[in-house]
């Protein structure tokens, strides 16, 4: 069956400019955009008159099993039934899809139930974005495990990671997460600044995720993890806070995505309670970090770094269904265009995720993924955050435009 959105503001982002045309969506994809003819009885038709519409957006990183509510990242499903976790995946993947983001990249879950969750969504059973999920992502020995048990497998030198790469792979994965740095929302004994996986382990994770039509993700936030990163041939870097320029040099000459996740920090201090109820020394992290992660996001984008959207969904504060807050805080704080901040969360992400056939994007033959707004956010980046209709796959998820 098909489906008409019509009296729209296409957006395209070839051209970063709208043209008002009707869109037509056939068998969940789209079938033609400024179309001639007219509806059949059996069709949709959804008026959008008046409205802004883009490509679905997609954030590429996002962890669905996290709670991000209470502020507390130190093992929050202690004492609680599994069964609890998944709901809570469950929900979070709703109110992701509501939203405006129709695709996902999970990059850490917790006991693989966001993998259960992911399969669901592709039977039809739940409503959420198309996701691309890591399982567990792998760590060195590190007291931060004990924060995350249901997140990390620990594995030490090259034939541990290439076990454990395989194991993510055997539950289902989509994609390989290593930690090439420390993390900021860790124990007081680990250190963001600090190596992780060495070159060769990185290489290790690479190579099996590679061999596997798979891409391998590197959380680092210091300048030799970055550079480990790039030359091992990883994917994408996730956060790069404290990259220089040759270092994101690097990245640009070998492809390698930056995923830069700059919310986390605005995210955290807009949520009172998730602000005071956070471990004092991850708070100051937080607090002291964001200037350079800022400034360090611009300087790569100006380097020629590929960005693709991410928000971290799932820290302190940074709460799932408001994904669109890392669009408007890459203006409003690291100073891309509202153009730039659009592409990293619509061709951006398809081209990391090597789906840019099929995703990210209003042309015919890719999915019928549709965001609007009612003001345009190109005008005024705050109305990213304002998504009044949702359409994944030709289907209305939420329409709010006559509401």
């Amino acid at each position: 069956m098909a489906a008409w959105i019509r009296g729209g503001q296409v957006y395209d982002v070839h051209t970063g400019e709208y043209r008002e045309v009707d869109i037509q969506t056939q068998d969940g994809r789209i079938a033609s955009v400024g179309a001639s003819g007219s509806p059949s009885g059996d069709d949709t038709v959804v008026d959008v008159a008046g409205a802004y519409l883009f490509p679905g957006f997609i954030d590429c990183h996002v962890h669905l099993c996290m709670p991000t509510e209470d502020g507390n990242p130190a093992n929050p499903w202690m004492g609680k039934l599994p069964g609890e976790t998944a709901i809570y995946a469950a929900q979070a993947a709703e109110r992701t899809l509501m939203g405006g983001v129709t695709t996902a990249r999970d990059v850490g879950g917790w006991d693989y139930h966001e993998i259960a969750v992911r399969n669901l969504i592709n039977r039809g059973k739940l409503k959420g974005p198309r996701l691309f999920c890591a399982g567990k992502l792998l760590s060195i020995t590190t007291s931060t495990t004990a924060y995350y048990p249901g997140m990390y497998d620990t594995a030490n030198g090259v034939d541990e990671v290439r076990a454990m790469a395989r194991k993510q792979l055997a539950m289902g994965a989509d994609l390989i997460k290593i930690m090439g740095t420390g993390a900021l929302t860790s124990t007081e004994y680990e250190d963001a600044r600090a190596i992780q996986f060495q070159l060769d382990e990185v290489k290790a994770a690479v190579a099996i995720a590679e061999e596997n039509y798979k891409h391998c993700a590197a959380h680092a936030h210091a300048c030799e993890g970055i550079r480990n990163a790039a030359l091992a041939g990883c994917r994408s870097v996730e956060h790069g806070s404290f990259g220089d320029e040759d270092t994101y040099a690097l990245m640009a000459e070998k492809g390698t995505f930056l995923v830069p996740t700059v919310c986390v920090h605005s995210a955290l201090t807009a949520d009172q309670t998730a602000f005071d109820n956070l471990l004092p020394h991850i708070r100051q992290r937080y607090i002291d970090c964001e200037e350079a992660h800022l400034k360090n996001t611009k300087l790569a984008q100006h380097v020629g770094v590929s960005i693709a959207m991410g928000t971290d969904a799932g820290t302190p504060g940074n709460h799932h269904g408001d994904n669109m807050q890392e669009i408007e805080r890459m203006v409003t704080g690291a100073g891309l265009t509202p153009r730039q901040a659009i592409e990293s969360a619509t061709m951006g992400g398809a081209n990391l995720l090597r789906r840019e056939n099929e995703l990210g994007s209003l042309d015919a033959g890719k999915f019928g993924d549709i965001v609007g707004f009612t003001a345009d956010p190109l005008a005024d980046i705050h109305a990213i955050r304002d998504v009044a209709l949702v359409i994944k796959g030709g289907e209305t998820m939420r329409n709010d435009l006559n509401g």
